[in-house]
This record gives structure tokens, sequence and C-alpha cells, in this order.
């Protein structure tokens, strides 16, 4: 997860310990234990949609935990019709701390009901990000079909020493893990110096890929600045293949900072052509991309990954959907995959929430997509995604709303922009329409807005690009931030100012998107729930996805013109 030695944030667990080894040293393994009724009661949100209490700030359709603080999901598994998730989870505390895997079920992939803790650490070391596959030809020895994890732990609770272990389950819902490590750290023992020491503090989330035409398993294990890949014939056994270095591809691109939760997998494009696609995430904040998950397209020789274009492409330019994992479509596992992320970002992620206080939990995933290849015009391959149909059938309420007309007029500030009023739509919603600034400079949506329009998110398209502005959607209405639009902040991943401080979002308060400098129209999908914002372009050609913090009765939305006259046509409205 991110541009810090490996959960060194796991300080806010002891709030003030000198030292992160020290903390994952002492750190005891603490498991999700759900109440009767938690573990009845379907979860939309946490489990009990639209029950929450007046003053919640639960979203309504975004998977949550029951309490306690919430980190990386991990790769779900299929088995029969229902999609096994697991996810890092703290039990005591609403900030950073030691985890364990907790674990959930669905068979829409909308309403996700928990069943309590499918991994914990033991003597006191606890468990991090790893991969489940199913073992069909018993190569680990656990069995036929058995439920395999290959999962980091900081061996002997020493940071330094993040090595894999095996864990294994026969109903995915209960895994028993191994006492030693299968995947050891090759500089961990011997480092020495502060550079070796810190080398070694990065080598972790490993992702597994079954690599049948070499009969062998493939593991993407996320470094410092690097992509390392491992194979093996039984999940036990590992060899060192090559690394993928970013900076090497692109030797004048930006530093996008380490490799998390990496993400290696195959797909067929639209065009019936086969290719393996590497995702990863990065830390680009510091130099105006995304802190978010990229991917390259490729091939896989055996020992290495080849990528058809060596600079990055980002799934989503947002600064919330991080640690993002695929897995595939049962109904079409070659051609389509899901996908779900992180609704957080490490500049932030140890600073409580709004939901802290109000619903003792922190942290939230994104809704899940679907995810395609498709090839451009030009014929580059693109990775695509929208959220999963099943998401519109869930809705309580849906309508077509009129077409919006406005124009632009000057104020007395010399300004010039018209707005339009679409009401209080609700704290958690869908819009679809489409949206023309053909004569206009630009056209913008506000979500989340105040009575009065002085606060609210805002989605500007223009000047080929799509921007969406959270300032005026920050915790409290006097911790906005002044900065100008198109501002990237001071970076995603060191120790600046959280969400509890004047600048509630780190900097990172407006994401940026590049779109066609020549589009004058777009098909637009937003997603509006009670804590986000994912806005999804002509069909998920582009997506951003951030956490926002409305005050209560936030809930206007409103179209604005930009120099002329925009429109919107065919908006559709599902209310959750």
């Amino acid at each position: 997860m991110t541009a810090v030695p490996r959960r060194r944030v796991l300080r806010s667990a002891a709030q003030g310990a000198a030292a992160a080894p020290l903390a994952l040293a002492m750190s005891s393994c603490l498991g999700i234990e759900p109440s009767p009724e938690e573990q009845a009661a379907p979860a939309r949100g946490e489990g009990t949609a639209g029950t929450a209490a007046p003053e919640s700030h639960r979203p309504r359709f975004h998977l949550t935990p029951p309490s306690g603080w919430l980190g990386d999901p991990q790769r779900p598994l299929v088995r029969g019709d229902a999609v096994h998730l697991y996810g890092l989870h703290h039990a005591e505390g609403t900030a950073p701390g030691p985890t364990t895997w907790a674990h959930w079920t669905s068979t829409d992939l909308v309403t996700f009901t928990p069943r309590g803790t499918a991994l914990a650490g033991a003597d006191g070391v606890d468990v991090w990000t790893g991969s489940v596959v199913v073992d069909e030809g018993n190569t680990a020895g656990r069995g036929a079909g058995a439920v395999v994890a290959l999962v980091t732990r900081p061996t002997d609770g020493r940071s330094a020493l993040q090595e894999q272990y095996l864990a294994a389950s026969e109903d995915a819902a209960t895994f028993a893990l191994e006492p030693d490590p299968v995947l050891r750290s090759p500089e961990g023992r011997t480092a020495r110096s502060e550079e070796e020491i810190a080398q070694a503090s990065w080598f972790r989330d490993p992702k597994l890929q079954r690599d049948e035409e070499r009969d062998q398993w493939v593991c993407a294990l996320g470094r410092d600045r690097r992509v390392s890949f491992w194979t093996s014939p039984d999940l036990r056994s590992w060899e060192h293949r090559s690394d993928l270095v970013p900076a090497e591809l692109t030797p004048d691109g930006p530093d996008l900072g380490g490799v998390e939760c990496p993400d290696l997998f195959t797909l067929t494009a639209d065009d019936g052509s086969a290719h393996w696609v590497l995702g990863a995430s990065l830390d680009g904040s510091g130099a105006g991309e995304p802190t978010n998950y990229a991917y390259w397209v490729g091939t896989w020789d055996g020992e290495r990954f080849l990528p058809e274009d060596p600079a990055p492409r980002w799934l989503d330019r947002g600064w919330d959907w991080y640690a993002a994992v695929t897995w595939p479509a049962a109904e079409d596992p070659a051609h389509v995959r899901h996908a779900i992320g992180w609704m957080n970002n490490w500049a932030y992620a140890r600073d409580p929430s709004a939901t802290a206080e109000s619903d003792g939990y922190d942290g939230q995933y994104s809704v899940v997509r679907e995810v395609r290849l498709v090839r451009d015009d030009d014929g580059a391959l693109t990775l695509v995604s929208t959220p999963v149909p099943a998401l519109a059938s869930a809705a309580t309420s849906a309508q077509e709303l009129d077409d919006q007309q406005v124009s632009s007029q000057e104020d007395a500030d010399g300004g010039v922009e018209g707005t339009a009023e679409l009401g209080a739509l609700g704290p958690a919603f869908a819009l679809e329409m489409d949206v023309d600034w053909a004569d206009a400079e630009g056209a913008a949506l506000t979500v989340v807005g105040s009575a009065d329009g002085a606060r609210g998110t805002r989605i500007s398209l223009g000047d080929g690009a799509l921007h969406v502005d959270r300032r005026g959607s920050a915790l409290t209405a006097g911790d906005t931030h002044d900065g100008g639009e198109g501002e990237t902040g001071d970076g995603g991943g060191g120790d600046t100012a959280g969400r509890g401080g004047s600048d509630p979002f780190a900097g990172l308060t407006v994401a940026r998107a590049p779109i066609d400098p020549g589009a004058r129209s777009a098909h637009l999908h937003v997603l509006v729930d009670t804590q986000s914002v994912e806005v999804f372009l002509d069909d998920g050609r582009t997506a951003l996805s951030l956490t926002v913090h409305p005050a209560p009765g936030e809930e206007h939305v409103r179209l604005h013109a930009l120099g002329g006259t925009a429109r919107l046509t065919g908006v559709r409205l599902r209310q959750h």
C-alpha cells in the first residue's frame, strides 16, 4: 500500500509508538466476531441498508466493516453462486493497526454478508495482503481443489523481514496458516545498512496467477519501485525470474513510488485477441499523477512480463481507488473481470473520517465494476470499467428526469456561469445523462451540494479534461481548501496532515483526467453515496473515484454552464 515502509501506519495503533517494527512485534491477532444480527443480515454497506440512525454517515450501497478499520481488499474467490471477498481489518479501533482477513459473501456483487474472520496470524504477528487461488491439481499437497492463500507476514514481527506464508482452506471461510514462510525474503536476514533495510522492508502483496501453458504458478510481488516475478511448480518452492521497473521503462517519466498490490491476469479483448495485463497500485501524487491503479498490457514469456507500451495507464484517475483487485467474472471469465478498490489514500488513511465518530468504523470499498479490454481506433488496448449491472437493479426507485438547459450570464464580478437546480436527490443515488456543451466553454455538475450553493463536489467537463473537485465537501465548512482547480497537492504517501487538519484531504482535492480536447459531449454516470463520489465517463473509458464528507442535508444537485449554453438529456435517476 504506499510510499512508506509497509504498515509503518501501524504506529497509529499504538498512538505515538516510537517505531513501527515495535508495533508489529507487540501486536496481537484480533478477529471480527459479528453479532448474530450481523451474521444474519445481508450487507449493503455494513449489513443493514436503510436502517441506520439519522445521524449515521454509513454508506447505503458501499461495503464497510461493522466496526474497526478497513484496509486492502483481497482478490475474491468464486465458489458456486457465491463470491467470497476478504479484506484487511483491524478490529480494535478506527485507525490502522494489526490486521486479520475479514470475510464476506455475495451472490449479486452488491449485497455482502459478513462471515467473521477467515485468516488470522499467530504468535502476536498479524497477516497482511495476499492472494487466494483454487489448487485444482493438488500442487501444494493440501488436496485437489483446496483453497490456498499466499499471504505476507513480517517474520518474527520484523518489518524488514516481510515474507510470504501459505494458508489453506476447505470451505473458503476459515484458513489454517502454516508456521514457516514458503517464499523467503532474499535480503531481509542479511540487511544491515539503512538502504538495505529499506529495500527489504518492501517485499509484499503476492498476487498468484496460473500459467497453464507452462504448468506453473506465477507470483507478482510488490517491491520498492518495481514488480518482482517468481514462479513455482507447487506454490511452495519459488524461483525469482525477473523484475519490471517502471522508471527503467520510462526514464523521463514521473516518479511513481513503490509498487503495492500488483495484479497479474489474462484477458481477451473485444477484437478476440488474448493478452496478459499487469496492474499495480502506484503513488504518482508528487508528480501530478493519481495515487491509484495503473496497468500495462503485454505478454508473459514464462519469466518476464513484456509491456506493449512502456508508459502505465490508469484504470481510475481519482485519489481513492487504491489496492484494487480484479477477478474473472463467472459468466464470461475470458472477456470480463470484476474489480473492487479501497476508497482511501495513505495521505489521510491514518486520520479519522466522519464515520469514525458517528458509526465506529473507518474505511469503505468501491462498488464492484466490470472490467473489459477494448481495442481503440488507434490500435491501442484500453481497460474500461463500469459498475456491475446488478447495482442498478438494486435501486429502491428509478425515474426519468426532465431535460435541462442552462445558459451562462455575466455576474457583477465578471464571472460567466449559469446554474440550474435539479433538486435535493437524497444521500445515495446514481445519475446517468448525456451532457452537451457544444455551445459553451464547458459544463459542470455539482453533487452533495448545500442548499445555499456554498458547498458541494463539482464535476467539470471542458478544455480537454474531466475534473472532480471535492474542496466543498470537506469534513466541515471551515476545513475546505483554497487551492486552484487542477491542484494536485504535495504528495500522497508521506506524513502530511490528514482529514483532521485544516486541509482534510492533504492537498489531494481535485482529480483530473484528460479527455478528447475536441469533445463537446459525453455520457456521464455518477454514483453518489454518503461518503463517496464515483464518476464514469463514456462507458467507463474514464473513471475518477473520491471520498467526500458532506454535512447532513447536503443533497442538492445543480447543472452549470460556462461561457454559453449546456444541456442535459436522457437524465435517469436511481435512488438507493
